[in-house]
């Protein structure tokens, strides 16, 4: 028989949580600062998938701002990453992961897909399910702006570039006939 008075020291919290089942952001930050992130990861993966309904808004900013690096920092892993950046978007839209000090690569994948989140927002604000503007007026004048705007053909270009190349070559026959011009004038002043 276990004597209640020794069970507190056997009973040992997980790493990542502490001893009353929360969250314990302080530790998995230390690591993740360390560099471990074969120890950062599970923990997290465990709390996302354990507790999304009890989870506070800023664990799960923590949670996903942490998942989006750590799956970023492994090429394979990329289409994870970018879940798990879209994820954390959707709660904070204005959030960065500047204080991660990530890489320059992380960066980038973090801004193209903040970028594309935006701009996938944008169009679902304006277009139903089947691509149609929700507001038909928005359609209207796009398509007016569109007819009005002025289209130069190809073959203005095709003409500009052919009257480019003669004008060149009538100035290089000149240039050539007038240099020739005057060494034979040259050699026939000559005694």
């Amino acid at each position: 028989m276990i004597c209640l008075f020794l069970l507190p020291s056997i009973v040992q919290a997980a790493f990542g949580f502490k001893l009353d089942g929360t969250f314990d952001k302080e530790a998995v930050s230390h690591a993740y600062f360390e560099g471990e992130f074969s120890r950062v990861l599970p923990p997290l993966e465990a709390f996302r998938s354990s507790f999304p309904g009890n989870a506070t808004k800023e664990d799960s900013i923590f949670v996903y701002k942490y998942l989006s690096v750590i799956y970023a920092s492994n090429p394979k892993n990329r289409q994870k990453a970018e879940s798990y950046m879209v994820q954390l978007i959707k709660i904070m839209p204005t959030i960065e992961l500047m204080d991660l000090y990530i890489s320059d690569n992380i960066e980038a994948i973090f801004k193209n897909v903040k970028l594309s989140y935006a701009q996938q927002q944008a169009y679902v604000r304006g277009h139903d399910e089947y691509g149609r503007a929700k507001n038909p007026r928005d359609d209207s004048l796009k398509m007016a702006a569109i007819i009005k705007r002025p289209v130069i053909r190809p073959w203005f270009w095709w003409t500009l570039g052919g009257l480019g190349t003669a004008a060149f070559a009538a100035t290089a026959y000149i240039a050539i006939n007038s240099n020739s011009e005057s060494k034979s004038n040259t050699i026939n002043s000559k005694p």
